[in-house]
């Protein structure tokens, strides 16, 4: 499962823009910090690296591996729902069964307030992801 994964690229894409002064979790001049954090200055590495895009322009081919089911989990106020959507739409691509869970109304990390019918939704939908694999692997 991959709940809102944290991925970047250089490209900045239209949610980061659009939601760039509202996304007060993932916003912008938050996520260029972590970024830079994460990157050793040394290494000549960039958000483009396939470690933080990893479905950007130097992406691996995992075509002939074999990967397991992925759920993706996206929300329509996380500024990062644009790389989120992007990894799904790889996953398909490179043949990978995906789905793709979005909560249109939902910010980054919203499963973590129980109080949200949302966060007992997205329980409800890994339940039911995860269910729906292990029946596979028993038949």
């Amino acid at each position: 499962m991959a709940i809102q994964p944290f991925f970047g690229g250089e490209e900045r894409t239209k949610s980061e823009i659009e939601l760039a002064e509202v996304d007060v979790i993932v916003s912008m001049k938050r996520t260029d910090w972590m970024w830079k954090a994460f990157m050793p200055p040394e290494s000549g590495m960039d958000r483009d690296h396939e470690v933080i895009n990893v479905s950007g322009p130097r992406a691996a081919d995992i075509s002939k591996l074999d990967f397991p089911a992925t759920m993706v989990v996206v929300a329509g106020f996380d500024s990062l729902k644009d790389w989120q959507t992007k990894y799904y739409e790889w996953l398909n691509n490179s043949g990978k069964e995906a789905y793709l869970i979005h909560y249109p109304n939902m910010f980054h990390a919203f499963y973590i307030f129980p109080e949200i019918p949302e966060s007992t939704q997205l329980i409800s939908e890994i339940k039911h992801f995860i269910h729906n694999q292990c029946s596979k692997v028993v038949k």
